[in-house]
């Protein structure tokens, strides 16, 4: 982490401890984690921090608090982040990149949830990662990037960005083939933007997805199927997933909405929604 100094905040968020337990599907090894903070009801999304390798972010689904939640890697969370300004009108996913032109870590919300179709434009907050310091954190600086679907609106769970180029990608929930949209670097923080639709996938439900840090794997997770693709440094993200993805190893859970790869990408996390169960977990596939 640049040999900067940790704050205690961030020492105890860089602890590992218990593991809740250890089972092995398809003869790999899943961890779980037990997320005890009460704040985290309705997790559906998160993302690896680009900052603080080995730190998450992960926040709650419609109507809950405007804030991004810091965990680590065996669910702790002593730091939330709060977006002043910003409503949680209906967040579904959150993911990490660096910005092409300033190379800065940003995190990108994306309030792109619309369960009857009916918004006139969603929304993808982007700001800066912070310096994790302290156990609250407000972020005032944050760009919003509003945007409308080319074909009219769309309830959509899944937003991954393209660590190689900087471009959004969307993709649809309830279509009988999931849509892909596309968001063109750079995206405008002033006009609405127009999502493209560039292609679909022959399953429908998809409710997360995210692109390893290397810009070499996609995963798209749906209810009870996780589906990786493979990309070719000759390819783009479009014909990536035009190619025959791999079934991975999933743990089914509850209410499952939210994916992400490891800071190195050789592994990924899984969070669900309380939904009817006690507890909420956090998953760890290597």
């Amino acid at each position: 982490m640049n040999n900067q100094k940790y704050s205690p905040v961030l020492i105890l968020l860089l602890i590992s401890t218990l593991v809740v337990g250890c089972v092995f599907l398809n003869g790999k090894s899943v961890h779980s984690y037990l997320v005890e903070e009460k704040e985290i009801d309705e997790a559906s999304g998160i993302a690896s921090s680009l900052k603080y390798p080995g730190l998450l972010y992960t926040h709650n689904d419609s109507g809950g608090e405007s804030a991004v939640y810091v965990l680590n890697q065996i669910g702790f969370m002593p730091a939330k982040i709060i977006l002043e300004g910003i409503q949680n009108r209906d967040w579904e996913d959150i993911a990490t990149c660096y910005d092409p032109k300033d190379q800065k870590p940003y995190v990108y919300v994306g309030d792109i949830g619309d369960n009857n179709s009916s918004h006139t434009s969603s929304f993808i907050y982007r700001f800066e990662e912070p310096d994790i310091k302290d156990t609250l954190i407000v972020v005032r600086n944050i760009q919003k990037i509003e945007f409308v679907y080319e074909d009219g609106p769309r309830d959509a769970e899944a937003l991954m960005i393209d660590p190689k180029t900087g471009d959004i990608y969307i993709i649809s929930k309830r279509d009988e083939t999931a849509k892909i949209y596309q968001l063109s670097y750079p995206q405008s923080f002033n006009e609405v933007n127009i999502a493209r639709q560039i292609g679909t996938l022959p399953y429908k439900w998809v409710v997360a997805a995210d692109i390893s840090p290397s810009g070499d794997y996609i995963l798209v997770k749906t209810y009870n199927q996780i589906y990786r693709y493979k990309r070719r440094a000759d390819k783009n993200v479009k014909e990536a997933l035009m190619t025959k993805p791999k079934i991975m190893t999933y743990q089914l859970e509850e209410q499952g909405e939210a994916i992400a790869f490891d800071s190195k990408g050789k592994g990924y996390f899984t969070i669900s929604e309380k939904g009817e169960s006690s507890e909420v977990k956090l998953f760890y596939y290597k």
